[in-house]
């Protein structure tokens, strides 16, 4: 799910309008520099990193399909022996066709954000871009075939050469583009990029290659020397290290191959062996990246299970003395009542203090089950008043900090099933940080917006504070250290767990100001009752 539901994020939708307004110089271009050893009448080839780019932005833009149709029909008619403008359109029309198949296969089995984490997914975007290479070569052909441009003598070279080229172009460049909108993924490359071990693989990368197609012929038969930069660069970075490596041997080799002018034989049994190159390098990959989110969700369980052990202490600790300061304050409202008129105050201010003992004490209890056993108690709630209650409830707080704190509420909003005393932990804290973070900046102001998604309940908060760093925003829910002294240490981190167990998301985004936000299911928290 993205954050906001089924909206994309801010940052995603940048990315993807960059992707499109770049798309046809860059596929074009991407086309035209890896035309090499075409089959004749057709123009396909065995080095295919275009279909990429293609099938990435149908994948984030399914309704861009005619600038893919445009793209696939100018580097049709731009590049050597062109094929005619009847021939050139069914070719576009026929890759167009097999682009949007492969998309709408990577949106419907690894979903709308294709990912690569597990080897479970691995082994399915294989199992896509291999049928995906078929489905594209095959849809070229019978649209070729169906203006007379095809030549029978060139199907079975044009199929063989296709189904590899395209198969491979997918499995080494998609992986590139999906990770170039992968916020953590990019994160992991920088990190990566900046140390001495990511070049010495490069230079170990580039020094294979050199050593391997030194030979005058057979150079495939010592192919295996790739293995190990390929090998080292999975182990070591996990799927940024395997990705980026396997594209850098994949242009290796297209470098090599022109500069030995490789007859096309060799082409195609080299491309095949790029592609059990670029498969064992994002097997590997992903599964340093599955281990790795394993052991982070194990840290994770420990750390809930400890606040689940302290959870129980204080509420062990706490319940005697909040029952012991309800009981005295509802006795001083008692004897408040007695005095008439001239106690209604002392009886007001002893009537809240039985309520916020009360919350505290509900509070610590939601706690502790939620730490423990993951419980929460969900009822149905009218999400605009519980809303506005709270807000309300903050506005002391930001008015003694001289922070202007503004809400914006959709008239629209549904009832909604949460455990209130836990979502409630989360929007104070959320709000609470951002008023801190306000403080002292330029027009201090924090401004919290609730509105309807499709099928779901997005808040978000924004301060004017400094706001958070990509790196800052990547650690910001692993931190379950308080810096502030008054801090309960509660943590963004438990927050989120928070959301998730009521099957929502929290986030965070980089920028100026702070940014926080998470979505609650309108209707679906039923189902975890």
């Amino acid at each position: 799910m993205f954050p906001g539901g089924n909206e994309r994020p801010a940052w995603l939708e940048r990315k993807a309008a960059f992707l499109t307004a770049g798309y046809l110089p860059l596929y074009v271009a991407l086309d035209w520099l890896t035309f090499i050893h075409p089959i004749t009448g057709v123009n396909i080839t065995p080095w295919n990193p275009q279909t990429a780019v293609a099938v990435a932005l149908l994948t984030w833009r399914p309704r861009h399909w005619w600038l893919v149709w445009l793209g696939a029909l100018g580097a049709a008619l731009i590049l050597e022996n062109p094929l005619g403008w009847a021939a050139a359109s069914a070719s576009a029309a026929g890759l167009t066709l097999g682009y949007a198949a492969t998309a709408a296969a990577l949106s419907h089995w690894l979903g709308s954000r294709p990912a690569m984490r597990t080897r479970r997914q691995f082994l399915l975007f294989l199992l896509i871009v291999t049928l995906g290479g078929l489905a594209l070569t095959l849809f070229q052909l019978v649209a070729l075939a169906s203006t007379g441009a095809l030549d029978p003598e060139h199907l079975l070279p044009a199929i063989s050469s296709g189904w590899i080229g395209y198969a491979v172009g997918l499995l080494v460049m998609l992986p590139l583009m999906l990770l170039l909108v992968t916020r953590d993924l990019r994160r992991a490359t920088r990190a990566m990029l900046k140390t001495t071990e990511w070049w010495l693989i490069v230079l170990a990368a580039v020094g294979g290659t050199v050593a391997v197609f030194e030979q005058p012929a057979e150079e495939f038969k010592y192919f295996y020397v790739l293995l190990v930069p390929v090998v080292w660069a999975a182990a070591r970075f996990g799927l940024p290290g395997a990705v980026w490596c396997a594209v850098l041997a994949q242009l290796l080799v297209i470098l090599s191959v022109q500069v030995a002018t490789s007859p096309p034989l060799t082409v195609f049994e080299l491309q095949m062996l790029v592609a059990a190159l670029a498969a064992t390098s994002l097997l590997l990959g992903t599964t340093v990246q599955e281990r790795e989110e394993v052991e982070r969700k194990l840290r994770e369980s420990m750390r809930m299970a400890a606040a689940g052990d302290m959870a129980a202490a204080l509420a062990h600790e706490l319940n005697q003395p909040l029952a012991a300061m309800s009981t005295y304050a509802r006795a001083s409202q008692l004897l408040a009542e007695r005095l008439g008129p001239a106690g209604a105050p002392l009886s007001d201010v002893a009537g809240k203090l039985v309520s916020e003992a009360s919350r505290a004490s509900e509070t610590v209890k939601r706690l502790r089950n939620f730490f423990r056993e993951h419980a929460t108690e969900l009822e149905l709630v009218d999400s605009a008043s519980w809303l506005q209650e709270l807000l309300q409830s903050q506005d002391a707080h930001a008015s003694a900090l001289a922070v202007r704190l503004s809400w914006s509420l959709d008239p629209q909003l549904p009832q909604l099933w949460l455990d209130r005393v836990q979502i409630a932990i989360v929007l104070r804290n959320l709000v609470g940080n951002a008023i801190d973070a306000a403080v002292g900046s330029r027009e201090a102001s924090v401004h919290v917006d609730a509105r309807v998604a499709p099928g779901n309940v997005t808040v978000s908060v924004v301060d004017s504070g400094a706001g958070l760093t990509e790196d800052e925003v990547a650690t910001v829910f692993e931190n379950r250290r308080s810096t502030k002294p008054e801090g309960m240490g509660i943590g963004l981190g438990m927050c989120r767990s928070i959301v998730e167990a009521h099957g929502g998301t929290l986030w965070a985004e980089a920028g100026p100001g702070g940014r926080f936000g998470f979505t609650l299911p309108a209707g679906a928290g039923a189902a975890h009752a």
